[in-house]
């Protein structure tokens, strides 16, 4: 059993995108706290048109 999940999230570039995705990022991390998780990192990149947010969690009970 693995103990680190990773979970992506990609948005194409348009008005208010980047505060769009770290909405989604910020949603997803709490939903997965709430089930347990812990946050290891989440880090945000832009590449060729695309804003992409790569968000590290540890699973629970797990050592």
């Amino acid at each position: 059993m693995k103990a680190v999940e990773i979970f992506k999230i990609r948005k194409s570039f348009s008005p208010n995108s980047s505060e769009t995705i770290k909405t989604e990022a910020e949603d997803l991390i709490n939903e997965k706290h709430y089930k347990g998780y812990r946050l290891v990192s989440a880090s945000f990149t832009v590449e060729s048109r695309y804003f992409y947010a790569f968000i590290t969690m540890k699973k629970p009970n797990t050592y």
